[in-house]
């Protein structure tokens, strides 16, 4: 039996329902980017341009545990709701009694790796003699807390799976808004310096994490929660939620690879300035771009719903509004970063050498921005049809196939001027490509419209 949410994909008018679709998901998305934003601007303020950098060595490790928790939480989503929309709740429950357990039984080991292994594990992420050891007083503390920004991963994915955006954008805004209220309190007040900012952004996960929970066990959730199910992993139910979310963990694991590859290149041409001048061009450009990904999330059960009808002109309506939303949003926000620069980066330090270098990557990553909302939705768009080799090739295309290959030619040639060329250069290839693969699938698809 079809909801009221269900029917409207079908029938409400485009504009208005890609608006309602995309707004919570953008809005958690950029609460997600923003506490990464906000300890770099206290970082920058109370330690200074090498706690910067210190923080952003350890940001693929980050990635990383992030690729592993999406693929419980996308894979998990996936399998809890057609378990619901089959009737099998029993089945339901099983499964997120498997991924709570299995889910959690990988944060430990993941944490303890990563505590065994810090220092070598920083080193091979760029970290230099500069920086190396107050790259492990952030990271000791931020590993520690494996476990719970695993978790809070997880359930933000479940919950979303089970269409409640508000809740997951809810999370995001107390994890945001507690790693605020508390960065400025322990970096400056308490004098605990980057330790500080690490144990703020682990408590904000924790405060995030007991409201998710709140949430399963209060009985809120779809989906019970039965205590016999977390005492038994169902290695059928698992191996389908690994099955399903792992190409959610290949196209993060390929961002972290990426990262790495940018943070080393960085480090070699430009040492810790390097590494923290590139680690906040990013940061900000995250503001840009994981809102313009919410926006990405909202288009999907658009295009899905309206291709499985074989109702290809709302298919077609709703990509022509997003790709114009996006190109207009990443535009204004290229003009903005391209007039304000230096004012931008001077509210995370006033280092002399760190603002010179941020705001060559600000003109860099700005002249290609514009390009970037139009690929993002047009890899939706494959998502959304059905074809997941072109929609795994679309999310790959810059950060992993284009950007680090492009970032290692151009700084062997013309140095840190090279390296964030790659910028510009990875974002125009990849929309002239994604972009002549739409044109060709847009054009069948008017075709077997007209057929129809």
């Amino acid at each position: 039996m079809k909801t009221n949410n269900t029917k409207a994909l079908g029938t409400a008018p485009v504009g208005p329902l890609l608006l309602k679709l995309s707004i919570p998901a953008m809005a958690g998305m950029f609460m997600l980017s923003l506490y990464n934003v906000v300890d770099a601007f206290f970082v920058g303020r109370g330690v200074g341009a090498l706690g910067i950098a210190s923080v952003f060595i350890s940001f693929p490790a980050t990635l990383v545990i992030m690729a592993v928790s999406q693929t419980f939480g996308v894979g998990g989503a996936s399998v809890i709701a057609r378990a619901l929309g089959a009737g099998r709740n029993d089945d339901a429950s099983a499964a997120l009694g498997t991924i709570m357990t299995s889910g959690l039984l990988c944060a430990f080991v993941m944490t303890a790796f990563l505590m065994i292994f810090t220092r070598p594990l920083l080193l091979m992420l760029g970290a230099n003699h500069e920086i190396i050891e107050s790259s492990l007083t952030y990271a000791d503390i931020i590993f520690i807390g494996t476990p719970v920004f695993f978790m809070m991963m997880v359930f933000n994915n479940l919950v979303r799976g089970e269409g409640n955006t508000r809740l997951s954008m809810l999370s995001m805004a107390i994890s945001s808004g507690v790693n605020i209220a508390l960065d400025p309190l322990f970096i400056f007040v308490f004098k605990w310096g980057l330790a500080g900012a690490a144990w703020a952004t682990v408590i904000a996960q924790i405060c995030a994490l007991i409201w998710l929970l709140y949430y399963y066990f209060s009985g809120k959730s779809a989906v019970a929660v039965r205590l016999h199910c977390l005492r038994r992993i169902s290695l059928p139910l698992l191996t389908q939620v690994i099955s399903v979310g792992a190409s959610a963990f290949v196209r993060q694991v390929g961002i972290a690879i990426s990262w790495t590859v940018l943070n080393r290149i960085f480090a070699d041409t430009g040492g810790a300035i390097g590494v923290a001048a590139s680690g906040l061009v990013q940061r900000m450009l995250s503001l840009i771009i994981m809102p313009i990904l919410g926006m990405g999330h909202g288009l999907l059960p658009l295009v899905g719903y309206n291709y499985g009808a074989k109702n290809y002109r709302r298919v077609l309506r709703g990509m022509g509004l997003a790709n114009v939303a996006s190109t207009a949003i990443c535009f204004v926000c290229a003009i903005f970063l391209l007039i304000f620069p230096r004012e931008l980066l001077a509210l995370f330090s006033h280092d002399e050498a760190l603002l010179a270098s941020g705001v060559r990557g600000i003109v860099c990553v700005a002249a290609g921005l514009s390009f970037a909302g139009s690929q993002t939705m047009i890899s939706t768009y494959y998502q959304g049809i059905g074809s997941a080799r072109l929609a795994f090739f679309l999310s790959m295309l810059r950060p992993l196939l284009l950007h680090p290959p492009l970032a290692l030619v151009l700084a062997e040639l013309f140095g840190m001027n090279g390296a964030w060329a790659s910028f510009t250069a990875a974002d125009v290839l990849a929309f002239a490509i994604s972009g002549a693969i739409y044109i060709r699938g847009r054009r069948e698809l008017i075709q077997s419209e007209l057929k129809a």
